[in-house]
């Protein structure tokens, strides 16, 4: 479904601008299907990225600047092509691409997205519950079979340690799936094996599907923000401007990119004050933040605008929220009364922020006007997890006593409910969450605080959505699906496998509802994509990104309909290049290449 009408580009239109790329893409005499054509300018880094047709041409909106690009062509079972200090004639600049096709398979599956090398492990479980455990702790804060995490073979020693050390870091596994993973990592890693399953995707046009003609109409941007140890939590659209801020957790920074003098986006960045916490805010004795020279003592993670202006965050490990007036740069700081690791926040109508609380298994809610605090203890699975969590404040405070970082390492799999997701409904107010861990999610009345629990029929409910008609649509992480349930019915209505190949490889994090078609937009975290569903026509979109190991948890949308997010991977130098990025997707903003006129009787020029 075509939101606005492709962009037509003639010669004419570079008026407005310094003017614009277009050529074809070709490998032995046979067009390059799909391949992707960035164009990378200033420092931090700017790139703007469009596809191929079937015929391997490809034409690139008007570009702001004359001169100073770098062009990369990319596409998997193809070696890129970087072409230097490319600048673009007033007319255009004409590239004629001849890509070489790797022959050598242990070379070609490096290209492959990590969600390809992690199905390998998939492939060795034959217990459902191991599989699914699997794909939510070890993809906690990063991809799973990312050049970085998977693509060599270990001992089974190493392995062990590498799962403990997960632990150490929070991604606790049961001991029964500690027994059977070391052995599934080697035989899944073993040369033997990836080399023959993984070529076995490789075809006339590459190893990864060629993007559809709905996905070929898109142009995407990315902007570098931050350093090798930022991660670019949550992101969100500024509407009073069109600015766009994320939070940075480990720098404990929140960033302003702006794009009204300067194309490559102006950067800005305000170091939140961290008062008197220690390194690792209120987990300092747990994490030993002082042997380890951490410098993060507040961990913002979410971030939203209130109705005035003000935009809050929530400081994780800070346990605080945080106002930022953005006219006057000044900070309001505020402690939480109860419970402990603020996470994700939503506001309703009447101004009040609502947020979820996942150590201590609490949502709350906070008036900025009158300053009320309120908190809502969530339902437990059994006796043994409530007692957990009631103590959970008492263990992170005396953590040096227990050496609760050490003692993780061998803990048997502790699943604590984690209320994660949170949302308004539009039709009553309601305030609506998910339980990560509990196959729950559940309805809070916001005048009398009664709490509704509903069980999900699947497992590790996310980050969920309402669309404009009151239904809400809910990403298992660990199923690869999205679901929708139906707020007036009070019903699961729909169950929908995400089409990422191999399937059930995919872990979607968030959704995000378009506002006026309420098409849903899935996060790709696992499959370096973003994915659109129509539920009018049941057609999806898979929409390829720029960047390897792109790991994203939050998505938001401008007014003109392109979709935002942004990269959060810990840590970042996973990512492809090393620094984070801030993503664009505009779905319809590639010029049409048919209407333009630049191809007709274009004859072969000196390849680049």
């Amino acid at each position: 479904m075509r939101q606005r009408p492709l962009q037509p580009l003639t010669r004419a239109h570079v008026a407005a601008g310094h003017g614009f790329f277009y050529g074809a893409i070709s490998s032995g005499g046979e067009p390059v299907k799909g391949a992707m054509v960035t164009f990378f300018h200033g420092e931090p880094k700017h790139s703007l990225s469009v596809f191929a047709d079937e015929q391997g041409r490809f034409l690139s909106p008007a570009l702001p600047w004359a001169d100073g690009y770098t062009v990369r062509v990319r596409r998997a079972g193809w070696t890129d092509v970087v072409l230097a200090n490319q600048g673009p004639a007033a007319e255009g600049r004409w590239l004629e691409i001849e890509m070489a096709r790797i022959s050598d398979p242990a070379q070609m599956i490096q290209q492959l997205p990590s969600n390809y090398w992690m199905n390998l492990v998939l492939e060795e479980f034959d217990n459902r519950d191991h599989l699914l455990e699997f794909k939510m702790q070890c993809t906690y804060c990063h991809q799973q079979g990312s050049p970085l995490t998977s693509r060599r073979q270990f001992t089974r020693e190493q392995w062990l340690e590498i799962i403990r050390d997960m632990a150490r870091r929070s991604a606790i596994t049961s001991d029964s799936l500690k027994a059977v993973l070391p052995d599934h990592l080697l035989a899944a890693y073993d040369d033997a094996n990836v080399l023959k399953k993984l070529p076995a995707y490789d075809g006339e046009n590459g190893p990864l599907p060629v993007p559809s003609a709905d996905a070929r109409m898109a142009v995407i941007e990315e902007w570098d923000l931050g350093g090798p140890m930022s991660g670019q939590h949550d992101l969100m659209v500024y509407h009073p401007d069109g600015s766009i801020w994320t939070v940075d957790g480990p720098m404990d920074t929140l960033h302003k990119i702006t794009f009204d003098k300067n194309p490559d986006g102006d950067r800005t960045s305000y170091l939140i004050p961290r008062g008197d916490h220690k390194p690792g805010g209120v987990y300092w004795k747990m994490e030993k933040a002082k042997d380890k020279g951490v410098d993060t003592y507040l961990a913002p993670h979410s971030l939203q605008t209130a109705p005035d202006g003000i935009i809050w965050l929530t400081l994780a490990s800070g346990n605080q929220l945080a106002g930022f007036n953005p006219k006057t740069e000044t900070w309001d700081i505020v402690d939480l009364e109860e419970g402990i690791n603020p996470h994700t926040l939503r506001f309703d109508k009447k101004g009040r922020l609502w947020y979820t609380v996942t150590a201590t298994n609490h949502v709350a809610m906070f008036n900025p006007e009158t300053r009320e605090q309120k908190f809502i203890r969530l339902d437990f699975p059994d006796l043994e997890t409530r007692l957990i969590t009631w103590f959970t404040p008492f263990f992170i405070e005396h953590a040096d006593l227990f050496d609760l970082e050490d003692r993780s390492a061998d803990m048997d799999g502790v699943s604590m409910p984690m209320p994660y997701g949170i949302d308004i409904s539009p039709i009553d107010g309601s305030v609506w969450f998910s339980q990560l861990n509990m196959r729950h999610i559940g309805r809070i009345d916001p005048d009398t605080l009664e709490v509704t629990p509903i069980p999900t029929p699947f497992d590790s409910p996310r980050r969920l959505r309402f669309d404009s008609k009151g239904n809400l649509w809910v990403p298992s992480y660990s199923e690869g699906t999205i679901n929708r349930f139906d707020t007036r019915t009070m019903a699961w209505e729909e169950s929908l496998e995400i089409p990422i190949v191999p399937l059930g490889s995919e872990v979607p994090y968030a959704v995000f509802i378009e506002p006026q078609t309420d098409n849903v937009w899935i996060t790709g975290t696992q499959s370096d994509t973003l994915i659109r569903y129509e539920p009018g026509n049941g057609e999806w979109t898979i929409y390829p990104l720029p960047t390897l190991v792109t790991y994203t948890r939050e998505l938001d949308m401008d007014r003109q309909g392109d979709v935002w997010t942004s990269h959060s991977s810990g840590p970042a130098w996973h990512v492809e290049g090393g620094i984070p990025k801030v993503t664009r997707l505009d779905p319809t903003g590639a010029p049409d290449i048919d209407t333009s006129g630049l191809f007709r009787g274009r004859g072969p020029a000196p390849r680049c």
